[in-house]
C-alpha cells in the first residue's frame, strides 16, 4: 500500500534546502527513486513537477534514470506508471528532455550478453565488497535464473550503464527500498552505498529527506532501524530535535 504523502512544492523546496553534505542533485535523485518505489500515480506527478520547476532545475535525463532503474526494486508497472507521470510533468515544464521520446529499433546498450555478466560481476563486487560471495550464494541457492538475471540484466545491463555515476545509482537504491519493508535488502544497500563512496553522514540526510516523503509508519520506523544498525545512531542536536518534532506536528 503506498504511504506518501501529499508534499506542496513549498515542502519540497524545503525539504533540498541545509542538506549538507548531500549534493542537492543526490537528494532529487533519490526522491525520484522512492516515490517511484512507493507506487502512487498523482504523488509522482506532484513531486516530478515541482522538481522540474525548482531553480536550480535538475538534469532531467537524469532524474528519468532514477526512475527507469527502480523497476528492478520495486516492479515494472511502478516505474512505468512513475515514467508516465514524469513524462506529463516534463511538458507542463516545456519538454526539458533532450530529443523525443521514441522506440528504439535496437536496445540501447546493445545486445551482448557476457559483456553484461562481466561489468555487473564488477558493480556487484564493488557494492556488496567483502560480502558479495555470500550474497550470490544466497540468491543461487535459492533461484539460479534469478540470480542470474540481477548480474546480467540488472547489474550489468541497467545500473552499469554511464547516466549515473554508481555511487549515485546506490544511493537511488537505498531511497527505493525505504518504503518497501525490505529489511535485507535495504541493510545490505546502505552497505553497498558506503562502498561505493558515500558518507554515514550523507546516507543520514539522504533518509531524512526521503523519510518525509512518506507517513510515518512500520515501513519508515523499520527502514531507520536498518540505517541505525549499519551506520550507528545518530544524536540530534537541540535544534534538529525542536525541528522535527514541529514537522511531524508534535
Amino acid at each position: 500500500m503506498p504511504i506518501a504523502k501529499r508534499v506542496e512544492p513549498a515542502t519540497i523546496s524545503f525539504l533540498l534546502t541545509g542538506i549538507e553534505p548531500l549534493a542537492r542533485i543526490d537528494a532529487v535523485l533519490g526522491m525520484c527513486a522512492a516515490i517511484t518505489a512507493d507506487g502512487h500515480g498523482e504523488h509522482c506527478r506532484r513531486l516530478f513537477d515541482a522538481l522540474l520547476k525548482s531553480d536550480p532545475r535538475p538534469d532531467p535525463e537524469l532524474m528519468r534514470e532514477a526512475i527507469l532503474q527502480t523497476h528492478l526494486f520495486a516492479g515494472y508497472p511502478r516505474a512505468l506508471n512513475a515514467l508516465a507521470a514524469f513524462r506529463d510533468a516534463c511538458k507542463k515544464a516545456g519538454n526539458p528532455l533532450s530529443g523525443e521520446i521514441t522506440l528504439r529499433d535496437e536496445p540501447l546498450e546493445g545486445d551482448d550478453p557476457e559483456g553484461f555478466r562481466k561489468r555487473g560481476r564488477e558493480l556487484f563486487d564493488k557494492i556488496y565488497g567483502d560480502k558479495a560471495a555470500q550474497v550470490d550464494k544466497f540468491a543461487r541457492a535459492n533461484s539460479p535464473d534469478l540470480a542470474d538475471w540481477a548480474i546480467a540484466e540488472g547489474y550489468g545491463r541497467v545500473l552499469s550503464r554511464d547516466v549515473l555515476e554508481p555511487r549515485q545509482r546506490s544511493l537511488c537504491i537505498v531511497a527505493a527500498l525505504v518504503p518497501l519493508d525490505v529489511t535485507p535488502q535495504l541493510k545490505g544497500h546502505v552497505q553497498g552505498a558506503l562502498n561505493t563512496g558515500s558518507s554515514a553522514d550523507q546516507l543520514w540526510k539522504l533518509f531524512d529527506v526521503v523519510s518525509r516523503l512518506f507517513t510515518e509508519g512500520a515501513e519508515t520506523r523499520a527502514a531507520k532501524r536498518t540505517f541505525e544498525d549499519v551506520l550507528g545512531k545518530v544524536v540530534m542536536s537541540e535544534e534538529e530535535f525542536e525541528e522535527d518534532r514541529k514537522w511531524r506536528g508534535l
